[in-house]
């Protein structure tokens, strides 16, 4: 593990292996231990992955209007400097897929190809999949952890969710479970009501390889939504694999041989 520091907060980062360079983002309320568990090894190849701003261990958390992917793309390029990074393939996991979007579009001359993991957002803020997130960071920060856990169950969009997902519901849960859960409720908020993209005319500009990885009996993560991105992109390729909830080893592995096989077609 390592650290650089940029605009006022201490980021944590790990690199592994060498050979061209794969960047990994991590999802929502996760850190780079997320990635390195869907990821894995990278035979040939050089791996970084990092916690974003107001996640994993790197603190502080920093102004809450800053919790948008403008500037976790920032962030990341701050890395890429820091690093001496000029090109590397790109990627991540639901948040991290929207960061890694924001980056391609605003840092296109580091980018060599884009992976989109499960992507949350399309074109519009405030996915319906994560609208109980910003009632989750209301809860922490009126009643703290053990209120919060009480009164989230209480809602009538929290009793919604079980009815459908079991898991999801107690991802839901675990928010009041995690490191500094009160102070870095504004991840909760302001992420979800962001958007990776302005429009989808921005899309067109993403002329790099991608690969698109969906799953299906996924709330957060709609296969509906990988087949809009990998529609939208003009190299834009889908490929499903099992449902991470209900199959998450076979997830895994299917992802990892569809990284591989991806990664041996890119051109540097």
């Amino acid at each position: 593990m390592a650290f650089f520091e940029h605009a006022g907060i201490r980021f944590r980062y790990s690199l592994f292996g060498t050979g061209p360079m794969v960047v990994f983002c991590h999802g929502l309320t996760g850190d780079l231990r997320n990635s390195l568990e869907l990821i894995g090894p990278l035979p040939d190849h050089q791996l970084l992955v990092w916690d974003a701003r107001a996640h994993g261990e790197t603190m502080p958390v920093g102004p809450a209007a800053e919790l948008t992917f403008a500037t976790f793309a920032r962030d990341l390029n701050a890395l890429f400097s820091h690093l001496g990074i000029d090109k590397a393939v790109v990627g991540g996991v639901s948040m991290g897929a929207a960061t890694a979007t924001r980056f391609t579009l605003d840092y296109s001359q580091h980018v060599a190809a884009l992976v989109l993991v499960r992507p949350a957002w399309l074109d519009q803020p405030n996915p319906e999949a994560m609208l109980l997130y910003p009632q989750v960071a209301d809860c922490l920060e009126r009643y703290g952890c053990d209120g919060g856990r009480v009164k989230v169950k209480t809602l009538r969009e929290y009793q919604s969710l079980l009815s459908k997902s079991t898991e999801d519901a107690q991802g839901i849960i675990e928010q009041f479970d995690r490191p500094l859960a009160v102070e870095r409720s504004a991840r909760l908020r302001n992420i979800p009501g962001d958007c990776p993209i302005n429009n989808w005319e921005e899309i067109r500009s993403l002329n790099v390889p991608a690969l698109v990885v969906g799953n299906d009996q996924d709330l957060v993560h709609p296969l509906s939504y990988a087949e809009t991105w990998a529609q939208r992109l003009p190299q834009g390729q889908l490929v499903q694999v099992p449902s991470r909830p209900k199959e998450f080893e076979k997830h895994v592995q299917a992802f990892r041989g569809q990284l591989a096989q991806f990664l041996t077609s890119i051109h540097w």
